[in-house]
């Protein structure tokens, strides 16, 4: 009597295959991922626009405080709408200027508009509340960083550089707003004006809108 022995075929030979073909698959999308990413970072920036890991250093210091201070400029701001909620008891004041002054956040010591050390190295900037939430800082030196614009209207900071430019003149609200009371951003981009972009701002949806702005 021949006897064979049969191997069962529990599919442990094709059970590899997939396993190795969905290495495969993994590994080269880890090797594009960081090609798809650098090509839609591209996307997103408009002709007016500047990525904050282009700028130098001077600059990263100034918008950093400038974050810090965005936050305390919103806060503010927030602190005074529900006073104003509780004395008038009503929503009329909602029209009103109740963003901070420039002396109150002086008062409060905060970064830039503060005059010390850091201030002096970044250009002596002469601060001015020139609209409710908009804070424009011109330069009065040479050296350090260039005129700066924070719009505090939104929860997220907006910044914007007078880069490859002029020093600026001080502006007025009636050139940086339009109805009702927002930033005129076609007016900045045909003054020169380059919005920065955050490093975790996806935003193309506003890179088209000022697009369609400035035309």
């Amino acid at each position: 009597m021949i006897s064979q022995s049969v191997q069962a075929d529990d599919g442990g030979r094709e059970g590899k295959w997939v396993a190795l073909l969905i290495i495969l698959i993994l590994a080269i999308g880890a090797l594009l991922l960081p090609y798809h990413q650098n090509a839609s970072s591209e996307r997103v920036l408009a002709s007016h626009q500047i990525s904050i890991k282009d700028l130098p250093s001077v600059e990263l210091a100034m918008i950093a405080e400038l974050r810090l201070a965005h936050e305390e400029i919103r806060n503010i701001h927030q602190d005074s709408l529900e006073l104003e909620s509780l004395e008038l008891e009503s929503v009329e004041f909602e029209g009103a200027d109740v963003w901070p002054e420039l002396a109150e956040l002086k008062d409060l010591w905060l970064a830039p508009f503060i005059m010390d050390k850091s201030w002096e190295r970044k250009g002596k900037h002469d601060w001015r509340k020139v609209a409710p939430a908009l804070y424009q800082g011109i330069p009065t030196l040479t050296t350090g960083s260039v005129a700066v614009l924070l719009n505090s209207q939104d929860a997220r900071p907006e910044v914007w550089l007078a880069l490859d430019m002029p020093v600026p003149a001080p502006m007025a609200e009636s050139d940086l707003t339009n109805e009702p009371a927002l930033l005129d951003m076609a007016a900045l981009i045909n003054a020169g004006w380059k919005q920065v972009v955050f490093a975790d701002d996806t935003s193309s949806e506003n890179a088209d809108h000022a697009d369609n702005d400035s035309h």
